[in-house]
């Protein structure tokens, strides 16, 4: 069977597994390391959560704990009040 740019579906498989096997020590992009992470108990709440590791800046741009995407929605309508504010003070 072929394909409309020219290849067999067999010799991409065998190109393919063959740079697939890789060493670890032999890696094309060398990995980092892992960043801070500070994984809560299920018992904490919200925002015990996002206060705990080192407050809201941090956990939402740094994303130190699982509460991240949470401080993140909490910054948007912070944001957005401000925001708000300042466009109603200066259109009155």
């Amino acid at each position: 069977m072929r394909r409309r740019n020219g290849y067999t579906i067999g010799s991409v498989w065998r190109i393919m597994a063959k740079d697939a096997i890789l060493d670890a020590g032999n890696e094309r992009i060398p990995r980092r390391e892992l960043p801070y992470f500070d994984e809560q108990d299920d018992e904490v709440g919200l925002i015990g959560g996002i206060t705990s590791s080192g407050g809201i800046f941090r956990v939402a741009f740094l994303d130190t704990n699982q509460f991240g995407p949470h401080a993140m929605i909490i910054m948007l309508f912070g944001f957005a009040a401000i925001t708000g504010s300042i466009l109603f003070a200066l259109s009155l």
